[in-house]
């Protein structure tokens, strides 16, 4: 077999040869427990791409190592592997591949003793498994796949995900198996399989006859903690189901795993976590548990909420009070330069003189003359040549602005020898959006093309990171070049007010030594008959010392 060749035609139909691969501690596959899962095995195996979209423990993490493997054993070829990160994925080849492997006497046999197994590439037969994290383009770039796995597919770094696909280009065969638990409306997985041929899990009522797909609202009963039809309301055997594409004509196989489909499901438990109001907990039912897309109502601006903050006043606008003026920049790597001015008032609002996209660096040099911008922040990458000499260009006027890679509450750093300061991503687009909210950020009747939605573009969920804390995030559902403007114009105020304090504490203070010392108190020198506490000369007999100053 040539690697990214066609490699060998597989003798074991992928159903039949998962059947020689147990799980660990389970055995066999166990179609009783996951029938929803054969059509997988028996239909999906050979589909050029396939798409997941499903609740936790629901056994398709199973599916996937099988599938990877099957590549691997039957047909010589290389698969990949790609999880979030790569300690995670260390994790997963230890505590889930090796097991496996190491459960089955087929693939021990096929193994063999001088074989490749080390954490990160098995060796399978004449062909590969690769593991990687997703982090790394690097890591990525070095291998010629054939079969590609991305698992949680939300998790992973959305930049290098094109990288990874393009590892199949040099292949025949080119199949691609994208998994994950959903997390936002139109976002990574569930804009996948919104694009599929979206097959459910059908049941039929064996009372009614009602054949139907299985939803929360409709299927569970809260009082007596069943499944049931949604027409009778009788218990339901969800065993007893197939798969139906809402769209059969579409390309793309793609399925919608829920919780509610497997037969041993707790009900009672999904209704507990149904009824926590708490905005996470509320977001992991719907992503964990129903295997569905969520946003709080909270988590994105409102079209209604950019409407209030609009205002009648002349656009394009000239500098009307003493106030200060900023600009903030956002550079895309493949777009122009999305440019927000702002003048900002006493009262502590400001409104819009200018929101426009420029095509080109020197185009900035234009708008810093013609506003008078005190201050400038711009986006440090991609361009970060170009960025730089343009803040060379207006040294003191400019600062660099990057996102820090700590925590979401991270404070502003400023560093001003290299006039760079760097941010919160999180914070900062909270407190753009909730400026717009509270209307303290005032917009113009006439937005730019494409101004609403990049600002909608962000939907903020909460999600938890390597070491399991919950954290909060802003997932960007389209271009949101606008919004990185206005978080830039937000932060070259803060530049402002920065170095206003800076000053302040720079210039010298002088304070009477009356203030600095509470007991302190003068001695009435020009009529010293009226203060009994002091007379002049070393004291007398019996005279208690009291000297003033």
């Amino acid at each position: 077999m040539t690697l990214g060749g066609m490699g060998a035609t597989p003798e074991v139909p992928f159903l039949d040869w998962a059947g020689r691969v147990p799980e660990p501690k389970r055995g066999p596959l166990d179609f009783t427990r996951f029938p929803f899962q054969r059509e997988l095995y028996e239909q999906g195996a050979e589909d050029r791409e396939l798409v997941v979209k499903k609740a936790t423990q629901v056994g398709i993490s199973a599916f996937c190592i099988r599938w990877a493997m099957y590549w691997a054993d039957q047909a010589g070829l290389t698969s990949l592997y790609v999880f979030p990160h790569q300690r995670q994925l260390a994790d997963f080849s230890t505590t889930r591949i090796r097991p496996v492997i190491e459960g089955s006497e087929y693939l021990r046999e096929r193994v063999g003793s001088s074989s490749i197994q080390s954490a990160m590439l098995k060796q399978l037969g004449s062909g590969y498994l690769y593991l990687r994290g997703s982090e790394s383009v690097a890591d990525l770039q070095a291998i010629d796949a054939d079969a590609l796995v991305l698992d949680e597919y939300d998790l992973l770094h959305s930049a290098n995900i094109p990288d990874a696909e393009r590892r199949l280009g040099a292949s025949d065969r080119g199949l691609i198996c994208r998994v994950g638990v959903p997390s936002l409306p139109g976002f990574g997985i569930s804009e996948l399989y919104a694009s599929s041929d979206r097959r459910r899990w059908h049941v039929r009522c064996q009372r009614c006859a009602e054949w139907q797909p299985l939803t929360f609202a409709e299927n569970i009963d809260v009082e007596v903690l069943e499944r049931v039809c949604r027409r009778c309301r009788r218990r339901l055997d969800v065993a007893d189901g197939e798969w139906v594409p809402e769209f059969p004509d579409r390309d793309v196989r793609g399925y919608h795993v829920p919780r509610l489909i497997v037969p041993q499901l707790d009900v009672k438990t999904l209704v507990r976590e149904w009824g926590h109001t708490d905005p996470a907990r509320r977001q992991a039912f719907f992503n964990k548990d129903l295997g569905e897309e969520y946003a709080h109502a909270d988590a994105r601006l409102t079209a209604e909420l950019i409407r209030a903050a609009q205002r009648d006043y002349p656009y394009p606008g000239r500098p009307v009070t003493q106030g200060w003026i900023t600009m903030g920049v956002d550079v895309a790597s493949v777009r122009g330069l999305h440019v927000r001015i702002s003048e900002h008032q006493a009262s502590g609002e400001k409104h819009a003189l200018l929101i426009e996209e420029v095509q080109n660096f020197e185009a900035l040099d234009d708008l810093m003359d013609i506003y008078g911008v005190h201050m400038c922040a711009i986006d440090a990458q991609p361009e970060r040549r170009l960025a730089r000499a343009f803040a060379d260009r207006y040294a003191g006027r400019v600062y660099l602005v990057t996102y820090g890679q700590g925590s979401a509450s991270e404070a502003p750093a400023f560093h001003d020898e290299e006039r760079r300061m760097t941010i919160s991503r999180v914070d900062a687009i909270d407190e753009v959006l909730e400026s717009i909210r509270r209307q303290r950020n005032l917009l113009p009747r006439q937005l730019p093309p494409g101004y609403v939605s990049h600002l909608q573009a962000a939907i903020r969920a909460i999600e938890r990171d390597q070491s399991g804390r919950r954290r909060a995030v802003y997932r960007s559902l389209g271009p949101d070049d606008y919004l990185h403007a206005e978080v830039f114009d937000s932060a070259a105020r803060e530049v402002l007010d920065y170095r206003t304090i800076l000053t302040d504490l720079r210039e010298p203070r002088y304070t009477p030594l009356d203030d600095l010392l509470p007991e302190f108190r003068r001695s009435l020198l020009a009529s010293y008959d009226d203060d009994p506490e002091y007379h002049p000369g070393p004291p007398g007999p019996g005279d208690e010392l009291s000297i003033g100053f």
